[in-house]
């Protein structure tokens, strides 16, 4: 829970510390979404710009626009996958209810479980996709699993915090101009934040967060 809550409120100063950037991002990545199937491609892309913002880097609408050309076929892919999964076993789900016999209850509940396991895998699938590069959805199912499986109370926990995250921007709807990019703040994060504990090398999360120095957030 501690862990989760760090991260989670890492991402908090992330997203405010980088406002500006968040805010175009967002604006794009709900453009890109109206036809549905570039959900990916569209996650792939606002996710590479809070990469590049990680790095130090300089980043601007073409950039969105690039790491969404590169990662369109694996993103379409994923969402294809996702939607495969999800309609499905969400119908499935609500049928067995309506049936309310003992039986039809616990196939309910074991469906809604895979669709919970679902969603999390999904929490690290598209964070890995451009931190790694990759572009093969079996070898990133793989490797979220791993994370998932092994990390699960706190995919949970962040998992949650999204959830309730996303209940405040549906209230306060002037939020919701930046629900996406927060939660791709926090996934990338979450991510992040595993992956040092398998490689501190190679993966960095810094914990520490210092609000009297970011006041300017417009940049």
């Amino acid at each position: 829970m501690r862990h989760a809550m760090t991260v989670f409120y890492r991402s908090i100063f992330d997203t405010y510390q980088n406002l500006g950037t968040v805010l175009w991002a967002t604006i794009l990545w709900w453009l890109s979404i109206l036809p549905v199937i570039t959900l990916g491609p569209a996650t792939a892309g606002l996710l590479y710009v809070i990469r590049q913002k990680r790095l130090g880097k300089s980043v601007r609408p073409r950039d969105y626009w690039y790491a969404f050309r590169l990662y369109l076929k694996p993103g379409v892919l994923l969402t294809l996958l996702y939607l495969l999964v999800s309609v499905p076993g969400a119908v499935y789900f609500f049928l067995l209810l309506q049936w309310g016999t003992f039986l039809t209850y616990f196939g309910a509940m074991i469906v809604l479980y895979i669709l919970i396991l679902w969603h999390l895998l999904l929490l690290y699938t598209m964070p890995l996709m451009v931190e790694q590069k990759l572009h093969s959805p079996a070898l990133l199912l793989k490797r979220a699993l791993r994370l998932v499986t092994e990390n699960y109370l706190f995919t949970v926990n962040i998992v949650l915090y999204m959830v309730i995250l996303t209940i405040i921007c549906t209230v306060i709807s002037i939020f919701i101009v930046i629900w996406a990019g927060w939660m791709a703040m926090t996934a990338y994060n979450s991510m992040m934040y595993l992956m040092s504990k398998y490689d501190e090398d190679q993966y960095a999360f810094d914990p520490e967060v210092k609000w009297g120095r970011i006041w300017r957030t417009w940049k």
